[in-house]
Order: C-alpha cells, then structure tokens, then sequence
C-alpha cells in the first residue's frame, strides 16, 4: 500500500503537482480554505470544487479530511476560528454542505492514523467514557462514528494554546504543542501546526508526523506499507 498525505491547502492549487503520482490512497488532511496569504476568492473557490470533483472522479482513491477552517462554514454558527469569512459563509457553506458526504475526521492504515491536527493522549484520556460507545475495527472509524453522532462536539473542544476553553484540544483543533510530547499510540500524520519542513517525532511503535509546510515549501508525505 502506497499512501500520500497532502498538506492544508489554504486556496492553493500545489495539489496538483502531486495528484498524478501514483499511489493507493491520496488524503487531504484539511483547511481547503482561508488563504494565509491573499489568493482571489474565486481561485480559492474553484481549487475546493476541483478538489471534490476529484474526490468524486476517484473515491476510492482521494480521502479529504475536515479541518478547523473548513468546520466553522460547513457547520456555521459553531466552531468559528481565526480567518473566518462572513461574506464568503453562504458560497463555501454551500459547496461543504452540499458535499459533506466526502468529508471524514480521520482515516487509518494498519498503524498509521491521519487527522487534520492530531489525537494526544490527554484528549483521548478525558473522553475515555465515549470510546465503547462507537466499538468499531479501527480508531480512525470510531471518531468518524463521533462525528455522526450526538457527541460530536468533542472533536471541535479547543484548548488555550489555540485560544479556546476546553481542557485539552481534539484532532480538529489539537495545536503541535500539545502533541508533540502526548501523541496517542500511533504513527499519526497531521497538519494544522505550520512547519518549516516535514517534522517526524517518535520511534517506532509511536510517532506523529507535521506536514502544515506548504507555506515554505511543496512537499507531501509517503508511506509505504
């Protein structure tokens, strides 16, 4: 199995450069929207619809992951973040709920879990009570069971590193401080956390891997197993 993770978006069209390289499994790992750097809206807008007729064209194929920017349009009021767009709500509303069947919080291979910003161990510990209420094969399928149900707010709680009020932050929202030292128990790819390049840390029963780089530069994660 051949897989690559492609890095937040943020309007950009790198993607591209990389969607024709062969592989298995092509997951986004979130935020397809509000641009760090200023991008026409109607780029930013045509790169997430060309994103979903991609997922569409190849579904077995393109994972996209739910970030935190793409959350607060998608389920506007709720999970507001910095960058919001008020006047762009109805036009990216519209496009993430009219597709909100492709979005998924996390994926798993074997050992390797991918989410938008990553699962500590503080987090999965102060929700222990809800994990043998979504019994399933994988973790990955039990926090998108979460998203599903009525306790999806926990995957939204953000901590004070990001400037909010929960105790600790979910895989939505989890800043690289906060994981970089707390990981759960798998090799997870994450982005969400800017990062100059690529950054792994852990060994090899556990690691996290931060590949928020397309700020600096285009470059994707790969594993092979």
């Amino acid at each position: 199995m051949h897989l690559i993770a492609i890095g937040d978006i943020h309007g950009r069209d790198v993607w591209k450069e990389v969607k024709e390289k062969p592989s298995d499994k092509l997951i986004f790992v979130g935020d397809y929207v509000d641009p760090h750097r200023p991008i026409p809206d109607d780029r930013v807008i045509r790169n997430l619809e060309e994103i979903i007729e991609f997922r569409r064209q190849e579904p077995d194929r393109v994972v996209l992951l739910l970030g935190n920017h793409d959350a607060q349009y998608l389920h506007f009021p709720n999970y507001s973040c910095s960058g919001y767009r008020p006047d762009l709500q109805s036009v990216y509303g519209k496009i993430f709920q009219d597709n909100h069947d492709l979005f998924q919080i996390a994926f798993q291979y074997k050992k390797t879990l991918f989410t938008h910003a990553g699962v500590s161990g503080k987090w999965y510990s102060h929700h222990r009570d809800i994990w043998p209420l979504f019994p399933a094969n994988t973790f990955a399928d039990t926090l998108n069971s979460v998203y599903q149900s009525e306790h999806r707010d926990v995957l939204f709680e953000a901590g004070a590193v990001r400037g909010g009020s929960d105790r600790c932050s979910g895989p939505i929202w989890a800043d690289k401080s906060e994981t970089q030292r707390d990981y759960f128990i798998f090799h997870q790819v994450v982005g969400h956390s800017r990062v100059p390049y690529i950054t792994r840390m852990g060994g090899p029963v556990a690691s996290i891997t931060y590949i928020d780089v397309f700020d600096t530069q285009v470059d994707i994660y790969e594993v092979f197993g």
